[in-house]
């Protein structure tokens, strides 16, 4: 077995603070957040939205989800969506809803998003699709999601 020489060693003392650099940014970005509705009802998003189901992949882009929810305003009316915002969207329960209000009229909901731990609200934007029905839970409060007509 062969000793390496101080200038042999060199390129790989050169290389193990670059790895080392190289794995500390791939765990920042890995990290995950995770929000939720803000605590107050923002009077300028004076839409609210009940988020039933959340699906969820990571690609290359960041995070992609995408489910069901219910859009409470003029009247109560059910959308499928699709987001890349950087929280990963809580499921609502009880009472809980999201701020929010039209980006593009019946095509995009712009919503406040509490990063939990922080009390911030950010902004996220969600492809919607509405829906001529309501979501909800078959049991309630659980059970798989069914549809009901819309109030008249």
């Amino acid at each position: 077995m062969r000793i390496l020489s101080k200038k042999e060693n060199l390129p790989v003392r050169l290389l193990a603070p670059v790895f080392l650099a190289l794995v500390l940014v791939s765990a920042a970005l890995a990290q995950v957040n995770v929000g939720g509705p803000t605590e107050v009802q923002d009077p300028a998003y004076p839409l609210r939205v009940r988020i039933l189901t959340r699906n969820g992949s990571r690609g290359p882009y960041g995070i992609r989800m995408w489910g069901r929810a219910d859009l409470f305003g003029q009247q109560e009316q059910g959308f499928d969506y699709e987001t890349t915002c950087d929280e990963v969207l809580m499921v609502t329960h009880g009472d809980e809803r999201y701020s929010a209000r039209w980006k593009k009229q019946d095509k995009e909901l712009e919503m406040l998003v509490s990063r939990v731990g922080t009390g911030k609200a950010n902004k996220c934007v969600l492809k919607a699709d509405l829906q001529q029905f309501v979501y909800e839970f078959e049991r309630g409060t659980s059970g798989p999601v069914v549809t009901k007509p819309l109030a008249k």
